[in-house]
């Protein structure tokens, strides 16, 4: 029986009725499918993310050399119930999923290490610091996952994968050396990435890359050059994977980056100096004769430390510093085996991490907002995925979690634990087509800033800091459904269609949020603010992501809603981000050597939001694209960016300062082996 009718029939149904949608990572040179990409998020075991039970997605290295990104936000641009908020005065990042941000409630790792950097301002506070050029991957997992991942990952994962030696050596090769540059007409920005790559032994792989970018004020929409959004940034990076036999692996990471520029959104100009360290080693042990040992041990240790000097104001020369040390360990064990017709996956195991957070500033008050102290994270977890037949899926899981954190001079302890479950139901009725329902539960431990900070606000507006030594963590309860949809040869034989679904209900207790009190009339001009368990925040909304690939070209989309409010005030959340779509189309020519392409991002207006948060206007951006592998050893990349020049202030931007304008950037690489 002939089922392309039927296929093609419910593609276009899905596409008219849910703006389908998928990031923009979509297709490699041999035109993998992103959604077709194996990842582990979602449950710590292997399996693509069209077929995860939740909300999985994948961005590919096709988007990097695509898109030539400067930031993080070029990369994650089209991934559904992501934003990233970026202020254009530094060059980190923070990370929303599903409107939840900020102290680790998206749990943000690059190789598996996180990130839990926290400095105190006008922007996002749990800021990530990572050079694009460097990214082979960036596995995503929306909603509470915390059961596998720990603390803190209420609203989700993004792991950031890095570049490896099989990126750049051929099967017939044994070193690979690459040499790309890349020059931007906006910024008179210029891009060096120098990669050299040795696989001595076939058991052994060692790859080093070194970046080097240098960006000046950029342009907006209105051809204005916008104070402060410069950067010179070098990033180091060691990476190798030793097979020790079939078995046993081992991987090392070691990721170095230096970030120079100026802060100054915030009227008050510093230079500024952030050096991150990430070092990680993996090891990994399977067993060919015994199914029930799948193990994976690794331990990490990031450092990343700010160091600003102030150039303005009556404390000019004033030096002050942010630094946190994160050290952490993960280890899990996967048992497969069999009970009657029941296949079982089960994955158990235990994490811990300790953040150690260091703010010195002698003249102002920088660790009276961002205060020293010293968290630990701890949990153990046991899940098992059951599958019967081909048709049903079951994945139970629970997990144990515990924390403590503690002040400099120990006046301040505090701890806590939480148990919390997981179970998802899915089905396959019909081959291709998978339909999920997950009732989760998430925990986050309060941060050291917002259980320590203490003190005055400084500039002209002052008004108390208070700490909060009886904040108690926030739970979070997700149901979530979907339905993935998978079909090859829906209306030509060569064709491919990928989509995912879903819709999401999450209410989190305890949400910690913080909360202004002006002074009584008649009282000196200080109000205080303070973070505060409110009883319940309600955070809703829907994303789907699609894919059509006919072989000559491809379509992609990704549409995103979410709403957010604050259920004890009756006010909306100030972290929800505006409706967003995003669109792109490909066409490949030359034997698949030459990709053109445009992307339209198209994002809705926001004016949801609680008194005193800046709204947001609607806005939209076309990109442009062409990339030529002219051959093994030669490539080249044109991307024109907002190409209408669109003026435009995204959500959350601090201080309300434009984005960039039109800008051209072009790139070579040239790579020699052997």
């Amino acid at each position: 029986m002939d089922t392309r009718p039927f296929k093609a029939w419910l593609v276009g149904t899905s596409m008219l009725t849910s703006f389908v949608a998928i990031p923009e990572a979509g297709i490699a040179e041999n035109n993998e499918i992103a959604l077709d990409t194996i990842t582990v998020t979602s449950t710590k075991t292997e399996d693509k993310a069209v077929d995860t039970l939740a909300g999985s997605s994948v961005v590919t290295r096709t988007d990097v050399e695509r898109y030539q990104p400067s930031r993080l936000s070029d990369v994650l641009n089209a991934v559904p119930g992501l934003n990233v908020q970026e202020d254009s005065d530094d060059p980190a990042s923070v990370i929303n999923l599903r409107g939840l941000q900020d102290f680790g409630r998206v749990n943000v790792m690059i190789e598996g290490a996180r990130q839990n950097f926290q400095r105190s301002g006008h922007g996002g506070n749990g800021q990530v610091y990572l050079e694009p050029e460097m990214i082979k991957q960036v596995d995503i997992t929306r909603g509470p996952v915390s059961t596998i991942y720990g603390s803190g990952a209420i609203g989700g994962v993004v792991n950031f994968g890095l570049i490896d030696p099989s990126d750049y050596i051929e099967p017939d090769e044994t070193f690979a050396l690459s040499q790309k540059v890349t020059f931007d007409t906006n910024r008179n920005g210029f891009l060096s990435s120098t990669t050299l790559a040795a696989q001595p032994l076939e058991a052994f792989g060692v790859l080093a890359n070194l970046v080097y970018r240098d960006e000046g004020r950029y342009r907006d929409g209105n051809g204005n050059k916008v104070d402060f959004t410069g950067k010179e940034v070098i990033s180091g990076l060691v990476k190798g994977k030793w097979n020790i036999s079939p078995e046993t692996s081992i991987d090392f990471v070691h990721l170095r980056q230096n970030f120079d520029y100026n802060t100054g959104a915030s009227g008050v100009s510093r230079d500024t100096t952030t050096k991150d360290s990430t070092i990680v080693v993996k090891m990994r042990h399977t067993s060919a004769d015994n199914p029930l040992i799948d193990l994976s041990i690794s331990g990490y240790h990031t450092t990343t430390d700010t160091e600003q000097q102030r150039l303005t104001g009556a404390l000019v020369g004033n030096q002050r510093s942010f630094r946190i040390n994160t050290f952490g360990t993960d280890v899990f064990n996967t048992s497969r085996f069999e009970t009657g017709p029941l296949r079982h996956s089960l994955t158990y195991g235990a994490d811990i991490f300790r953040d150690e957070v260091e703010t010195i500033d002698p003249g102002g008050n920088g660790d009276e907002f961002t205060p020293s102290g010293e968290r630990v994270a701890y949990g153990f977890f046991i899940q098992d995925q059951i599958e019967f037949s081909n048709w049903l899926e079951l994945i139970v899981a629970l997990r144990y979690d515990g924390y403590s954190l503690r002040s400099p001079d120990g006046s301040v302890n505090s701890d806590d634990t939480n148990l919390a479950p997981k179970v998802t139901v899915g089905v396959t009725p019909i081959e291709g087509v998978k339909i999920y329902g997950t009732y989760a539960e998430g925990y986050r431990a309060p941060s050291v800033t917002e259980t320590l900070i203490e003190g005055v606000h400084p500039g002209g507006f002052a008004f108390l800091l208070l700490p909060n030594p009886n904040l108690t963590p926030e739970t979070a309860q997700n149901l979530e459904g979907g339905i993935n949809l998978s079909f090859d040869g829906v209306i030509r034989e060569d064709d491919r269609f990928r989509a995912k679904a879903n819709y999401f209900h999450n209410e989190i207790d305890d949400f910690i949020d913080s909360v202004f009190r002006s002074p009584p009339v008649g009282t000196p001009p200080f109000g205080d603010f303070q973070y505060v368990n409110i009883a319940k925040a309600e955070i809703h909304g829907f994303e789907v992501e699609a894919l059509y690939d006919f072989g000559d070209g491809f379509l992609q989309a990704s549409y995103t809603h979410v709403r957010g409010d604050d259920k004890t005030a009756g006010t909306p959340l100030s972290t929800i981000y505006p409706d967003k779509f995003v669109g792109t189309a490909g066409l490949r020519f030359l034997e698949d050597k030459l990709t053109v392409g445009a992307r339209l991002t198209a994002v809705a207006a926001q004016n949801r939001v609680p008194t005193g948060t800046p709204t947001s206007s609607a806005y939209e951006l076309l990109d442009v694209f062409a990339t030529y592998k002219h051959n093994r050893y030669f490539s080249t990349a044109l991307t024109l960016k907002n190409v209408t020049d669109e003026q435009y202030v995204p959500f959350r931007q601090a201080e309300g300062r434009p984005s960039a304008g039109f800008a051209a950037l072009i790139s070579a690489t040239v790579k020699v082996g052997g």
